[in-house]
Formats: C-alpha cells, structure tokens, sequence
C-alpha cells in the first residue's frame, strides 16, 4: 500500500516562508553580484514580488463587498443588525485601542530619534491641512457612485454600500434569494 500522506496548508506556508528567508539571505551575502542586483533582485523578484501584492489587492474589493454583502443579507431580523453593528465597533475600538497601546509601548521601549540631532535636519515650510467637519467625514462614507468606490479600492464607502445593500436584500426576502445564492457562491 502506498502512503499518501499529505502536507497541510498550514505547513507548506511556513515552509515556504523558511524557504524565502533562506532565499533572502543567500541573496543579501550576494547582493554587490551585478547580476543578483540588476536580474534578480531589481527584475525578478521586484517583478513577482509586486505582481503578488497587486493579485492580493485585486481579489480583496470583490471578496470584502460580496462577504458584507451576503452577511448583512444573512441577518433576517434587521434590529440585529444594529447590535452586530454595536459589537462591530465596539470590536474596531478595542482592537485600536490595543494598536495604540502597544505602540506607545513599543516606542518608550525602542526611542526611536534617541540621537538624532534636530539641528542636522533640514528645515522647510510644511503646509499643515485642515481637518474637514466631522459632518463631512461621515458624508465621505456615503458614495456618490459605488462603482467608482470599487474602482479605486476606497474600502470605507464599499463597507457602507455593501451593508446598505446588503440589509436591502434581506429587506426583500424571497425575493433577492437569487442574488443571496450567487454573492454565496462568488465567496466561496
């Protein structure tokens, strides 16, 4: 009998993660090599490298407006929505919260600037911007046009189309089921 033990996932991720810190070791010891700099690094790698960031932010909108979409959809009574809504943010605050916390900390342990000499730094005008009204924050989330929020990837006014959207299709009932199953299948 043969064995056919699989690699899990999870493993073949972090061993390909040892696998590009090696790569990027070896690379650093070699990194005067005219080819390693120009071929390699400046090309290649400059080349997948990018192409892997812009294929993630590409299936990022789709699954963010479609995942919010099928969830808000996915509350039949729209009174919970209010409390998932209050959880949500009570969520986002704790969470930022936390960031803030841990960076305060993080830099009363590292000083970063501790020797840094502010005379050595050039000196220039800085136009400070005006911060808008709140009013007009809350505006900005709203979109004029949610395909040009989808466009330019602006991920707080998709938020807010796609649960609008998505507590009008539960709204709808039997109704919007066709459109529920299609954004299912289009997650998944």
């Amino acid at each position: 009998m043969k064995s056919t033990k699989t690699i899990s996932l999870t493993n073949k991720i972090f061993i390909a993660l040892l696998l590009g810190m090696a790569t990027g070791l070896i690379l650093y010891t070699m990194r005067e090599n005219a080819f390693v700099k120009t071929y390699l690094i400046g090309f290649l790698f400059h080349f997948l490298g990018n192409g892997f960031v812009r294929a993630i932010r590409m299936v990022v909108v789709p699954l963010v407006l479609c995942s919010l979409v099928v969830g808000a959809a996915g509350i039949e009574d729209i009174t919970k929505l209010g409390r998932v809504g209050i959880k949500t943010l009570t969520f986002y605050l704790g969470t930022t919260a936390a960031a803030v916390t841990l960076a305060l900390i993080g830099g009363n342990i590292i000083n970063p600037g501790l020797g840094v000499r502010v005379s050595d730094i050039a000196v220039g005008s800085v136009k400070v911007a005006e911060s808008k009204p709140f009013v007009d924050i809350l505006l900005d989330m709203i979109p004029i046009n949610p395909v040009e929020a989808l466009a330019t990837g602006n991920m707080l006014q998709i938020i807010v189309f796609a649960i609008l959207l998505g507590v009008a299709l539960s709204l709808l009932g039997e109704k919007a089921a066709g459109i529920k199953n299609y954004l299912k299948k289009e997650i998944i």
